[in-house]
């Protein structure tokens, strides 16, 4: 058993450092991004994982991932970004991601539009599970309101209806809308709604409104992982999930249906 799992890893390291042909989606390109966070000797390290749609396409195809130690930031992500192949950056048109430190800049810096996951923000606006103490707890009708508020103005198109969704969350942010974390999750989000909103505002490039093409291929990535002894190491894990990411490189990836009379 030793000797297979010997050959086998050998095997995996060859296909790994053979030149991958990679190729692009046709015409102007989406990019989307996650990173996946895992931890070796008590440091964390994170699993860079990118994906290139085509504006017009159902499918996207993953480049081989990156593994960084330290916490996911902007000097990290340009690194990924600057890794990627010059002839698919050239033609990117929109950035999908979730709302991180230095996707803004980075979206101005190469001048591609920026769409912000809706999924992470609900979760975000949802909060931690509730504490057992009554005074912590944030009341419900004013959590079901600010989502409700939240979700329209996600969808709404321009128009009055638009902004009285605005209007009403920017006076609930400025109250007691519930814990501090739900008011600053409420005052960034109106501070950045178009980036939100992108997919509206810039229906051509048929943006996704979250990142889950790229979380469905981390949760494959986690359950590898999870049922096997690899990865024990961040080079292990970097070379399987290279390996893995290779052998299956694309994903559905739908973008928005807009409808011009919700």
């Amino acid at each position: 058993m030793p000797t297979y799992r010997y050959r086998f890893r050998q095997a995996l390291q060859r296909f790994v450092a053979r030149p991958r042909f990679q190729p692009l989606p046709p015409g102007p390109l989406l990019l989307l991004v996650d990173g996946l966070w895992f931890q070796f000797a008590g440091r964390p390290w994170i699993l860079y994982l990118t994906a290139l749609r085509a504006c017009r396409g159902h499918r996207a195809r993953f480049l081989d991932p990156l593994l960084l130690p330290g916490q996911e930031g902007a000097s990290r992500w340009r690194r990924v970004v600057a890794a990627l192949p010059p002839a698919a950056r050239r033609r990117i048109r929109g950035f999908v991601a979730d709302d991180l430190p230095g996707m803004r800049r980075i979206a101005r810096d190469h001048g591609w539009i920026l769409q912000l996951c809706h999924f992470h923000l609900l979760l975000r606006l949802r909060g931690p599970r509730p504490h057992p103490r009554p005074h912590a707890l944030q009341r419900p009708a004013v959590r079901a309101a600010l989502d409700r508020l939240v979700r329209q103005a996600l969808a709404l198109p321009d128009g009055p209806r638009l902004e009285r969704c605005l209007a009403r969350l920017r006076h609930l942010a400025h109250r007691d809308c519930g814990t501090l974390r739900t008011q600053r999750t409420i005052r960034q989000f109106l501070q950045h709604v178009g980036d939100y909103r992108a997919y509206l505002t810039h229906p051509e490039l048929g943006l996704p409104r979250t990142t889950s093409a790229v979380e469905s291929m981390g949760r494959i990535v986690r359950e590898l992982f999870r049922s096997s002894r690899a990865g024990s190491n961040p080079r292990s894990l970097l070379l399987w999930a290279t390996a893995l990411i290779r052998l299956r490189p694309h994903v559905i990836c739908n973008g928005c249906l807009i409808n011009q009379n919700p």
